[in-house]
């Protein structure tokens, strides 16, 4: 039987064909996908995942496509699609146990709600929390492994698996979710009365100012040097606005790259190239990208 036929069978969800990475990812771009699988619940992912990990599918997970760039080409594996699962949290003391299918800046604004403060950073990440934790995720100074108590995840074996913040080997940008096969679904963090909603809408209305948040885009796309912010590197090379087709460097935040029009997946890689190389050669710096290029 075929990973469709064991959906189908065993109701685990919905299956789509021939869909595009345009209409799931912020930035417009990529091929087509092959088979888009939308679980609808906890345990019909799990039988899911265990499927496709043990016939050796290809997969990869989506969650709200803010810092993925497809590629052009189409896409022969299976797209497990994560927007969908319900979400929710619970706090008891000081204690939040958080659904990792929230979005982050929705979280930021109904904890803020209800008073409890200390993950407003949240509140400038795009996507879903299980992707913020994923790559380890920060604004404001601040960042995921400062606040989070422990993680639990879906293993290969369709298993629940919950680890400690120390395990999950968390760097900048990073973690050890970048290099097993597993499934964020939940998480817990230590968080504190605070009165963070003005800062919150403070902090809003600058990013709209400072960020090209009215455009197709996939947020920051460089990881910031130690010494210099990669936007400064950017502008230093005078690349600010520049296009290369209907790709361009954002004129308001140099650190972005927008798709004015119908960019090609390949003419936004071809800019990240470009500014790779230039930063390269001409200030001996290495640009790595923070985004997802599938």
């Amino acid at each position: 039987m075929n990973f469709e036929g064991y959906v189908i069978e065993n109701d685990l969800g919905s299956i789509e064909y021939n869909c595009s990475f345009k209409e799931y990812t912020t930035i417009g771009c990529g091929g087509r996908i092959k088979l888009l699988y939308t679980p609808k619940s906890i345990e019909t992912l799990q039988k899911a995942f265990q499927y496709i990990v043990e016939h050796e599918l290809r997969y990869f997970l989506l969650g709200n496509g803010s810092n993925v760039l497809a590629r052009d080409e189409d896409y022969e594996g299976i797209v497990i699609h994560l927007r969908k699962i319900p979400y929710s949290f619970q706090i008891k003391d000081t204690i939040l146990d958080c659904s990792a299918f929230y979005p982050t800046t929705k979280l930021a604004y109904d904890l803020a709600i209800k008073e409890w403060g200390n993950l407003s950073f949240l509140g400038g990440i795009p996507g879903l929390l299980g992707g913020a934790i994923y790559n380890n995720s920060g604004a404001y100074k601040d960042e995921i492994k400062n606040h989070l108590l422990d993680v639990t995840y879906i293993n290969s074996a369709g298993k629940l698996i919950t680890i400690s913040n120390k395990d999950c080997a968390f760097s900048y940008r990073k973690s050890i979710f970048h290099y097993i096969d597993g499934i964020i679904i939940s998480a817990r963090f230590f968080i504190k009365k605070e009165k963070t909603k003005e800062v919150l809408e403070r902090r809003a209305k600058e990013r709209k100012l400072a960020q090209p948040l009215e455009t197709k885009n996939m947020g920051s796309i460089f990881k910031n040097n130690p010494l210099i912010p990669a936007w400064k590197i950017i502008d230093a090379l005078g690349m600010r606005g520049f296009h290369f087709h209907d790709a361009a460097v954002s004129a308001k935040h140099a650190n972005f790259i927008i798709n004015t029009g119908n960019a090609k997946s390949s003419e936004i890689l071809s800019l990240i190239d470009l500014i790779q190389k230039r930063a390269e050669l001409e200030f001996g710096i290495h640009l790595t990208y923070e985004i997802t290029i599938v």
